[in-house]
This record gives structure tokens, sequence and C-alpha cells, in this order.
């Protein structure tokens, strides 16, 4: 991984309006006569004085302070305990040191992520006195990563947690199946990975490739550090030819367009499949949610009405249409899904098939079909919200970009901002914000930056920072000084203030 360091010349070239440049903004800031002046090293004291892994992130922290500096060390005095929100602290920077206070040790690392943005971005050697009193607007505050169809890696996934810790964002939704390739090794079925692992979006030849159940318990450990929780996606009951290709006699046909597109649901060998590669992905992935798809299973499932176990299926169970064969797979998965002792995660086509809404959460997708979330409203169900306008990152973000997607629209840098302004939602019943990075048109680590950044800044501003606070002008004012960070990182981005800095990938 790429070590933490920050041009400091670069970053004093910049003008800048002030030198609090937080990202996502903090829901209240006092400035406080005076500065401190940092050191490269620091004196921790308090709850996590002796926790290894606060100890290594406070060095780190530090050490991009030159050893030559002649300041006293930092003290910082990290409290844990109390009450208030969970993910909620206080952030006081006086002359004499730094004070952190939470009730939660998730707290006082978002804390630890706004000291850092500080220390990162200071332009003297000195950071303002100040007393910070945060707390994030929803719970979930996601990025979805698609490697079925383009498969980027270890390195990438490590180097995209650790962005979304910076930014205090807290749900990695990974989309791990679907019909390009399986990404996810399971044991019991070997032919998932032999086979189903092979190809992609643009090469159905490429080698397989996939996460092991080491590598896989290798990220969630590191996205644990960080206080982020990790989904999977298995995608059913459509969505599944790799699978298909692995296991031809768990296959629901397609369509010509969409070869083996679903899992047969008339067949008991298509619950018992799912059934074991549910249990060792809950096995592997302690978060309380799976997310089991159920999107767009009408673009191929015609050929189920062929097939003398679907027949006997709504013959049983007095399924009328196949609707109502869907809907049955979604509970029947649902249930399984329970008894792992997880809540389920469905796209917004669930929200009609009848499922229990105290154990579901509803993503609702479809930026065009307001009434979906609006019946997610209405039956009760907690909804996070990611519309494909503005929160899919695989559209463009430029109109000058010629690559992604658009529909009738794209998600540009101010859109993804200031969403979900205009939108009529229930407030209590939303979980939170997601971005969805799907990969279709996104082969390469260069173009997955591209498309990422600093549209994640902006959408991590979005799910944190209370509507009345936010500020989109003020925002570019701050996002200036965090793209010499993201030089420094040789990231990909795209650069809203130069947009000639960084060409548009073709792939």
């Amino acid at each position: 991984m790429k070590k933490i360091i920050i041009n400091m010349i670069s970053l004093i070239a910049l003008s800048v309006v002030a030198d609090i440049n937080i990202i996502p903004q903090p829901n209240k800031v006092v400035e406080k006569p005076g500065r401190l002046a940092l050191s490269s090293e620091c004196i921790l004291s308090g709850s996590l004085k002796d926790s290894p892994r606060v100890k290594a992130d406070v060095a780190n922290l530090f050490a991009v302070i030159p050893k030559e500096t002649a300041a006293k060390p930092v003290k910082l005095q990290i409290d844990i305990g109390g009450q208030g929100a969970s993910e909620s602290y206080i952030l006081k920077v006086s002359k004499d040191g730094v004070h952190v206070e939470s009730p939660s040790p998730s707290g006082g690392f978002y804390a630890l992520q706004t000291l850092k943005q500080l220390v990162l971005f200071s332009q003297d050697g000195t950071i303002p006195c100040l007393e910070i009193e945060d707390a994030p607007r929803f719970g979930w505050r996601g990025f979805m990563l698609d490697e079925s169809r383009h498969f980027f890696g270890m390195d990438k996934v490590k180097e995209l947690l650790d962005y979304m810790a910076m930014y205090k964002m807290n749900r990695f939704h990974w989309h791990l199946t679907d019909s390009p390739g399986w990404r996810i090794e399971i044991k019991k079925y070997p032919k998932l990975t032999t086979i189903g692992a092979i190809g992609n979006k643009s090469d159905p030849d490429a080698p397989a490739a996939f996460y092991t159940q080491e590598d896989i318990k290798e990220i969630v450990d590191y996205a644990s550090q960080r206080f982020i929780a990790v989904i999977p996606e298995i995608d059913m009951p459509g969505h599944a030819a790799a699978a298909a290709r692995a296991y031809p006699e768990i296959s629901g046909g397609g369509s010509e367009k969409h070869p083996d597109f679903t899992f047969n649901p008339g067949s008991e060998k298509t619950y018992q499949f799912l059934s074991d590669v549910l249990t060792e992905v809950a096995a592997l992935f302690p978060a309380k949610w799976i997310h089991y798809g159920g999107d767009e299973v009408h673009f191929a499932n015609k050929q189920w009405l062929e097939m003398s176990e679907v027949k006997a299926l709504m013959k049983k169970e007095n399924l009328k249409d196949l609707k109502e064969v869907e809907f049955y797979f979604n509970r029947r998965m649902a249930k399984v899904i329970d008894g792992l002792g997880r809540k389920t995660v469905g796209w917004d086509e669930v929200v009609n098939a009848g499922l229990d809404k105290d154990k579901t959460l509803v993503m609702w997708w479809r930026h065009n079909m307001s009434d979906a979330l609006q019946t997610a409203f209405d039956k009760g169900f907690e909804v996070v919200l990611c519309p494909r306008i503005p929160c899919y990152f695989d559209f463009v973000q430029d109109d000058s970009h010629k690559v992604g997607r658009r529909w009738k629209g794209f998600c540009s840098l101010d859109l993804t901002y200031k969403f979900p302004a205009g939108l009529n939602i229930k407030e209590k019943q939303v979980a939170g914000m997601q971005a969805n990075l799907w990969s279709e048109k996104v082969a390469t680590s260069d173009r997955v930056d591209f498309m990422t950044y600093p549209r994640l800044q902006a959408l991590s501003e979005a799910a944190w920072t209370q509507g009345k606070n936010k500020n989109y002008d003020q925002f570019l004012t701050r996002l200036k000084t965090h793209i010499p960070y993201m030089r420094e990182q040789g990231t990909y981005y795209f650069n809203p203030f130069d947009k000639t800095e960084h060409a548009e990938p073709a792939r």
C-alpha cells in the first residue's frame, strides 16, 4: 500500500480561504485563539493508549511532520465512553494538545480522521485551536464496487477502503457474483471459481480471477480496523450465468441476449446450492447484512414457463405468473439469510415480494421510479438511497466525457453533493446513502479512480453532514486542498478544477 506522504510545498502554494479544510464538513466548528505547533512525535493517553491499532494510526499521522521540527511532542488524549450517538465525537485542539471524546471507538476513529486532515493539510506546521462537535446525518454511508464485470484485486480494494475511512464512510458493498464472472471461492463448489471465474465483460476467455477465502478474510479484517462493514452480494435469481456455466443443473435458462441468466426456481437443487453458498459466505462476512440482489429478473426468465419443475411449483404453491414465482424465490432465500442470523438486502424490485420489513433492507436504485421508493416507505422498510442519478458512478461526471453511461443526464459532482435535496423522503426510514460503481465500462484501475474521485468525497459529505450545514461552493474550496493529497497517492482522479490533468481512460 502507498505510504501516506504529503508534499507540503505543493499545499503551501495553494490559495486557500481557510485552513480548516475538512471533508465531510463537521456539523459544528468553533475556532479558538492560537495554534498548536505540530511535531513528528506524539504522546498518547486515555482509553485507547494501549491499542496497537490506534498507536500505529497516530504514529503514521504525525510521521508526515518533518523530524527536524523544534516543536514539543503533541499530547493526544482519547477518552471513550459516556453518552451520545455511537459515531459522534468531540475534538478539542488547544496550544497544549488534542483531546478526543466519544461514546464509542468508531467515534474516536472518526475524530482521528478529522485530525488527520488538519495535520495533512497544515501549511505552516501548525493547526488552529478549535472545538469540533460532530456526528453523522446517516448511519449508512456506503460505496459499492462491482468486481464481476471486471476484477481489480486486493490492493485496489484496500486503497478504496483507505479513502473511505479517511472520509468517514462505513459500508463497503461488494458485488462479487454476476453473469460475467463469479469472484468468491466457495469450498463446496470449486467449479464456481475454476469455471465460473473465467472471463470478464471485455474478454469472456480471460483467466479466472477471484478472491480466495483467505483473501476475503484479509480484506474483511482490513475494513474492520477502519470501522467499515463489508456487505457481500450474491446475486439471485437473475444475473446467474457464471454460476450456471459451472453448474448447469441449477440454470433456469435465459434469452438469446442473456443466456442462462437465471437460477431454476423450481428445483430443490437450486435452493440447496444457494443455501450452501450463503452458509459459507456468512462464515466469511461478520457484518449483519447479506445482499441477494433480486433485480432485473424479467430480463430473461421466460424459459421458466417451459420448465416442468417450475410448472409443478406454480401448481403446488398456487403461483399465477412469473412475478409470483420470482417473489416465492425471494421469500424462500430470505428465510435462509434470516436463519444465518443476517438481514436480507435487496434492490428495490423486492418491495412487493412479501418480505419481512424488520428483516429486510431495501436499496432504491431506479431513480425514474419514485413509486418504488414510496412503496418501500409505505410498507415500513428501511431504505438505502442509491439512485442511478446521482449515485451511479459508472455514469459520466462531466459532459465532455465519452466513455461512461448517461440516462437523460449524468452524475455531476454537484448533483452528487446536493443529494438528497429535493427528494421527498421519510428520513427516519432512510438508513443512509450509497454510491455504486458498476464496471461494465470500467476495466482498469485508473478508470476506477477517475470515476470514483472526487465524487466519493462529495457523497461522503452528502451522507455525513446535516443538510443545513452543506454548501457546495465551500465544499469546492475545501476540495482544492485535497487534490494534491490524491496526487501524492498516485490516484488517477478527475480534477474538476483542471479537466485536462488526467485524460478520461478509454476503459
